[in-house]
């Protein structure tokens, strides 16, 4: 049977993974990211553009999945500029969808994502129904890395945390209130500012605050997306850097729970390159 030749993006609020499949071999590439609530297809497509430059393959189907991809017309917008770069047959869904086919299959369960943003579903083995909205970083997004970001500065500024904490923070940042107010509200991607502080709370995750609030923040996750308990005896599948750094952790938190957490990946691109070779 000949090779397929596809194309596939997985968008997350950091960045755009893209993998080229032809002949039997895959190219790798990244570019910026993109939420299609939060950010401007046309920076993704000045990325793309320039990332592939004259790697860019033509009539090739290509895949897309990106997070706030929720309505026809979103989508109908991002599928209409990507065929205008690509040319050919263009698929764009959510990023529920693309974590589920990458770590699921065919097969059932609670698919969530926890990385810059956070969202999760229950999927039936061909569609997702969400279980909750995510409602975005400043409503929601229990459990990511803009949450926990939101939660470090709330315990440096409120003075929740310990001194120790506070002055390993100042040293390292050298941020006041009005700084982070400053770039929360006046500069572009304040989620992805907020979430760029996990690296600092990964550091420092064996501390017994900065434990407490990935755990808290877990807790949350699953308190807010499974509040209803009506499939939470299926497996549990993750993806995003938030789970798969704080793994040990939200595992911990699962059990705890009664619930049982299947696969947990930093990313759904690996999984869908294997799901389109099978099932497309």
């Amino acid at each position: 049977m000949a090779s397929k030749s596809f194309i596939i993006g997985d968008a997350g609020g950091t960045s755009t993974q893209w993998r080229v499949v032809k002949n039997g071999e895959i190219q790798q590439f990244e570019t910026i990211g993109f939420n299609a609530y939060t950010h401007n297809f046309h920076d993704l497509k000045g990325s793309i553009q320039e990332t592939f430059g004259k790697e860019i393959e033509s009539n090739v189907p290509t895949f897309f999945y990106a997070a706030g991809v929720d309505t026809d017309e979103q989508r109908a917008e991002v599928t209409e500029s990507l065929e205008d770069i690509f040319g050919a047959y263009v698929e764009v869904e959510n990023d529920l969808i693309g974590v589920a086919r990458s770590l699921c299959g065919k097969e059932e369960g609670n698919v969530c994502i926890l990385g810059t943003g956070s969202n999760a579903c229950y999927y039936d083995g061909l569609s997702v129904n969400k279980v909750s909205a995510s409602l975005g970083y400043v409503l929601g997004d229990e459990g990511s890395g803009a949450y926990m970001g939101k939660k470090l500065m709330m315990g440096v500024f409120r003075g929740y945390f310990s001194e120790e904490i506070i002055s390993e923070f100042q040293e390292e940042f050298g941020l006041t209130s009005h700084d982070v107010i400053q770039r929360i509200y006046h500069e572009p991607r304040p989620n992805h500012f907020l979430a760029s502080f996990s690296r600092f709370i990964g550091q420092r995750k064996s501390h017994p605050e900065i434990y407490g609030l990935i755990s808290d923040s877990f807790q949350e996750f699953f308190n807010s997306f499974f509040f209803k308990e009506e499939r939470t005896h299926l497996p549990f599948y993750f993806s995003g850097s938030i789970a798969y750094h704080y793994s040990d952790i939200l595992r911990q938190v699962a059990s705890d729970k009664g619930y049982s957490i299947k696969t947990i990946a930093q990313s759904p691109i690996a999984g869908l390159v294997l799901y389109h070779q099978q099932y497309e």
